[in-house]
């Protein structure tokens, strides 16, 4: 990049072509994350040490998005409709839950059902 300027005595910025199209990429980036941030708004967060019990499978990914929100089994299960025992045996993994339970989980937690299945 170069500074240049004209007669009237106005800067001017003179980029190469391999600046300038590092320039509008970037920007294209920051357009992308700033959309994703909008469409995401509201939805929750987790933690590193949360994720990472996920990754290794000690941590049902339910329990995981449960606990980022601070919720308990029970706040989850009157918040969504479905029965306590079923977030128990969910995150237990004891069962394979219904789609409609699935459905009100995701929802209730502003995910995507793949987010909370294992």
């Amino acid at each position: 990049m170069n500074e240049a300027v004209n007669l009237k005595g106005d800067k001017f910025i003179v980029l190469t072509e391999e600046e300038y199209r590092t320039l509008i990429e970037d920007a294209g980036d920051v357009a992308i994350a700033e959309q994703a941030m909008i469409a995401d708004e509201g939805a929750p967060s987790m933690p590193h040490d949360l994720a990472e019990q996920v990754w290794n499978g000690t941590l049902h990914p339910l329990a995981a998005w449960r606990k980022a929100v601070g919720w308990t089994q029970a706040e989850l299960a009157a918040k969504a409709g479905v029965r306590a025992a079923s977030v128990s045996d969910i995150e237990s993994r004891k069962i394979d839950p219904r789609l409609s339970t699935l459905k009100a989980l995701a929802w209730t937690l502003k995910l995507g059902i793949e987010d909370i299945v294992d």
